[in-house]
């Protein structure tokens, strides 16, 4: 099926979801509604991953608004990672030296619960003037080596969006990478499409796709094939994960993840102590919990297999690795 088609028939009402996984909405507690609040999205190609008649399938509980999204614990906020002061124009984001964060867009192909940008001002630096003015000032900033594309999830835009943005940013000569941050490979697998894996490997840019794989039961037949076909096109694969309480939070799956995800051509890369955003503190593994389980891992994987567990705290020049904290 082609992936816009797909993409428009996903489910957005938690009835329909429940339904096809043959369970009682009274088996999941405490479900709230999502009409005025970060709304419900899951692929077609994600549900079928999810194992019918379990309410704590550990893909449905990243998807599922429950009453834990209504609690509000003091250090959680609307810009836990602190992005609000550096918006450099519209749609840039600059934290870090030598890099520069372009928010492509606000869409996502699904709405992950405990997502740190689900009250993001996008309305307000997706418009093509700021794409165009953010493009502009890193022209002007001779210190940018590296763009991360970002959003939302930039592989919502079509492949004619992509190659735009991509010329534009090779016509740079000081930009040197190109980075793209996706959830859609696994998501969505039928995005990988021939003409995208084409333009990521034509381009003069030394680029790297980082997807996003929390539990092991996210990779199928389907979602690996994507993989590959963006490896065997020269891509630099990398994943960033989220440590996630009742989800991937034990030291047989975070093993199992490594393991799988090598398997598919692609290197772990970050394991992410939550972003402290309202709406996602019932996900929270603390850190010492955290840090047990990198020392376990450890134990168990080569190191190219290990990814690094950080924190990213506002106002740092870099994110922080757990042990420093």
């Amino acid at each position: 099926m082609n992936w816009r088609k797909e993409l428009v028939n996903s489910y957005t009402r938690i009835e329909d979801l429940l339904s096809v996984l043959e369970l009682d909405i009274n088996q999941i507690d405490q479900l709230i509604s999502t009409k005025t609040y970060f709304p419900f999205r899951v692929t077609q190609a994600y549900a079928s991953r999810i194992k019918p008649r379990d309410p704590n399938d550990p893909l449905l509980l990243q998807v599922l608004p429950t009453s834990g999204e209504l609690l509000s614990p003091q250090n959680f906020s609307d810009d836990p990672v602190g992005e609000e002061p550096f918006k450099k124009d519209s749609s840039l984001l600059q934290k870090y030296h030598g890099r520069a964060l372009l928010v492509a867009t606000g869409a996502c192909a699904i709405n992950c619960r405990y997502c740190f940008r689900r009250a993001f001002p996008y309305q307000h630096m997706v418009k093509a003037k700021a794409l165009e003015n953010a493009i502009e000032q890193i022209s002007r900033d001779l210190s940018i080596k590296e763009v991360i594309l970002s959003g939302g999830d930039p592989l919502i835009l079509d492949d004619q969006e992509l190659e735009t943005i991509f010329e534009s940013l090779q016509r740079i000569k000081h930009v040197e990478r190109l980075r793209i941050h996706s959830r859609l490979p696994i998501v969505l697998p039928s995005r990988v499409t021939k003409r995208f894996t084409r333009l990521m490997r034509d381009t003069s840019l030394n680029t790297s796709l980082v997807v996003h794989v929390n539990h092991p039961n996210e990779l199928d037949n389907l979602t690996i094939e994507s993989l590959r076909r963006c490896k065997d096109n020269g891509l630099i694969l990398l994943n960033q994960s989220v440590l996630l309480k009742n989800i991937n939070n034990d030291i047989k799956t975070l093993t199992e993840l490594s393991e799988v995800l090598f398997s598919a051509g692609v290197l772990p890369y970050y394991m992410h102590l939550l972003d402290r955003v309202k709406g996602a503190s019932h996900f929270e593994v603390s850190d010492t919990e955290a840090l047990n389980l990198e020392t376990q891992l450890r134990t168990r994987l080569s190191g190219y297999l290990m990814p690094t567990f950080v924190r990213e705290i506002a106002k740092k020049g870099s994110k922080i690795p757990l042990a420093q904290i």
